[in-house]
């Protein structure tokens, strides 16, 4: 399969020219008190993709980031003559962090009235199990992240907006959550679910932070698993079973699966004002590596990986039609480049390839298509290599042809054994 890889791959990449814990008490038996968090510092976030470059006035202006997900609302009278303002993503690194984060430059800018910043959760739904426990975190020049005071929850429009005077790393979170949020589990296999808390909590309040004496912002921690007194149920809708210990619970996989099944694990919290439930979505997948094309059936192909020529591949086929993934190893989201160093080639067995690329004529270059390949596994050999991927509008090529004769989307799963 290496083969394959290097007769498509490179034919593109020319054209185209990353303090110790106490001892915990027993589930359900903890003493009233607070719930702590243990805060540190966390890796500023590297760039992803382009930024937003925009002059702003002394008049004012809405810089809104290329996705649509972010807003920086500039009032009337906040500068007080034309700067230029970058609203760069960047990688995500804030505990609970839901979606996407940002980078605003210039760092140290100080305006003379607050800006709004307006995050968006929507696309993550299924994330946002309790919406008043979302907030917006800044990175401080400790690299803490830090809770902001005072957000506002537009439960309608699907927001949480902050104002600031100054620019830093800023993220979208969500302080009480069962983790992982979601995840893949191999046929057969478990996960281990923890619910946490990444903020000082009171015990008989799930929803009212411990704001600090001195009134600056909430640091975050690491995450806390929450007391077994505030658990009143574990249940599983879908496939599989889930076995409760507290705060943290164990879902274990169905045998065999022949295409993705979806297991939702519901932890029902309560404490003294209300009940409430975080979910984690686990996808069940088959061994091999599973996809479909623009939407329509799943297809199931046997497929091996391991290390390739400049990094890892995961390939597969059943002696006709065949995809190949790489990247340059490593677990994590790893972006399409237009380079093909993290690529999908897929081939119908007949003439047709596409590939996580697209010619864009006005530009006069080939573009990454949209979408990530999702390493969540790396084994050593003979353990698993598992993940997902997705590609939307990759180019679909007749046979080594420059330009792509249309465009064509691509999802899947892979749990395939290092063996390479």
């Amino acid at each position: 399969m290496k083969k394959l890889l290097c007769v498509f791959l490179p034919a593109l990449v020319l054209l185209a020219a990353c303090k110790k814990d106490p001892k915990p008490a027993e589930p359900g038996t903890e003493l009233p008190g607070k719930i702590p968090s243990d805060p540190k510092p966390r890796p500023v976030g590297e760039p992803i993709g382009p930024g937003v470059v925009a002059m702003v006035t002394p008049a004012g202006a809405t810089i809104t980031s290329a996705d649509g997900s972010f807003k920086l609302r500039i009032p009337v009278g906040a500068v007080n003559a034309n700067t230029d303002i970058l609203v760069q993503e960047v990688k995500n690194t804030a505990p609970g962090a839901v979606g996407r984060s940002f980078e605003l430059q210039p760092h140290g800018t100080v305006f003379q009235k607050p800006v709004t910043l307006e995050f968006s959760w929507e696309g993550h739904e299924s994330w946002v199990n309790i919406p008043e426990a979302l907030g917006v975190a800044r990175q401080d020049e400790k690299n803490f992240w830090r809770l902001a005071k005072a957000p506002v929850i537009d439960k309608v429009k699907k927001t949480v907006s902050v104002q600031t005077t100054h620019f830093s790393n800023w993220a979208l979170l969500q302080w009480l959550q069962l983790e992982p949020v979601a995840t893949t589990v191999k046929a057969g296999g478990q996960a281990q679910l923890t619910v946490k808390s990444y903020i000082p909590l009171s015990a008989d309040d799930l929803l009212t932070p411990l704001v600090p004496a001195d009134g600056q912002d909430i640091a975050l921690g690491e995450g806390k698993p929450l007391p077994g007194s505030f658990i009143q149920s574990w249940t599983v809708g879908g496939v599989g079973t889930v076995q409760g210990n507290g705060g943290q619970a164990t879902y274990s996989a169905p045998a065999t699966v022949q295409k993705p099944e979806i297991a939702n694990v519901t932890a029902t919290l309560k404490d003294r004002k209300q009940q409430l439930m975080v979910v984690s979505t686990l996808t069940v997948i088959p061994q091999g590596l599973v996809y479909r094309i623009n939407g329509g059936p799943w297809h199931l192909l046997p497929a091996d990986g391991g290390a390739g020529d400049e990094g890892f591949e995961v390939t597969a086929s059943n002696g006709i039609r065949y995809i190949v993934l790489a990247w340059g190893g490593g677990t994590g989201a790893f972006h399409w480049d237009r380079l093909m160093k993290t690529a999908l080639v897929y081939s119908d067995g007949a003439d047709k390839h596409t590939a996580s690329i697209y010619y864009d004529k006005a530009l006069k270059q080939y573009v990454p298509a949209g979408g990530a390949l999702n390493v969540v596994e790396l084994g050593a050999k003979g353990d698993f290599i598992s993940g997902s991927f997705t590609m939307t509008g990759g180019g679909e090529f007749i046979d080594n042809d420059q330009e792509p004769i249309g465009k064509n989307n691509i999802e899947g799963y892979f749990c395939v054994r290092h063996d390479l």
